[in-house]
């Protein structure tokens, strides 16, 4: 039974290849299309690692400078970045009646694959009166105005 299956499908399959295939034309032709695509931005920022400063023998009324390291990853080559920066108080209380104001020029930001686009000038100044909501609800500090960064050539900002 099977032999004569596989007679009747060889069998059925030979008129079909003896029929004469139709050929396309010989001419071709060629044409251009252009495609917009858009990627919105895609940006993350890591959680800071925790900065520890020793204040020990530290005259009173010095400045206190900390860094604090982020990662800002970005599928883009120019990111907008802007710094809040809340008072120190002490508990992390901002009732308390301790505190050290947010002082300097403003915060400085260095990129290690890119750099600031406009003036090359990565201090940020702090503005002298942010918008509202920048903040914490109860907190007071500092907020920079916003600087415009650049990847290095030919790649995503990092």
């Amino acid at each position: 039974m099977k032999t004569r299956l596989l007679w009747a499908i060889l069998m059925t399959g030979v008129p079909c290849s003896e029929t004469p295939l139709v050929h396309a034309s010989a001419s071709h032709g060629e044409a251009t299309a252009h495609v917009v695509v858009q990627v919105p931005p895609h940006i993350t920022v890591s959680a800071p690692a925790t900065v520890s400063v020793d204040l020990q023998n530290r005259p009173i009324s010095s400045p206190i400078s900390a860094s604090v390291r982020f990662l800002v990853s970005a599928n883009t080559q120019e990111v907008e970045l802007q710094v809040a920066c809340t008072d120190l108080y002490r508990a992390g209380d901002p009732t308390s009646a301790y505190g050290i104001p947010v002082a300097g020029a403003g915060a400085r930001i260095t990129c290690e694959h890119g750099h600031a686009s406009a003036d090359g000038n990565s201090l940020l100044q702090w503005q002298h009166s942010p918008s509202t909501g920048l903040l914490p609800a109860g907190w007071t500090g500092a907020v920079s105005e916003a600087g415009t960064f650049t990847a290095s050539p030919a790649a995503t900002f990092s």
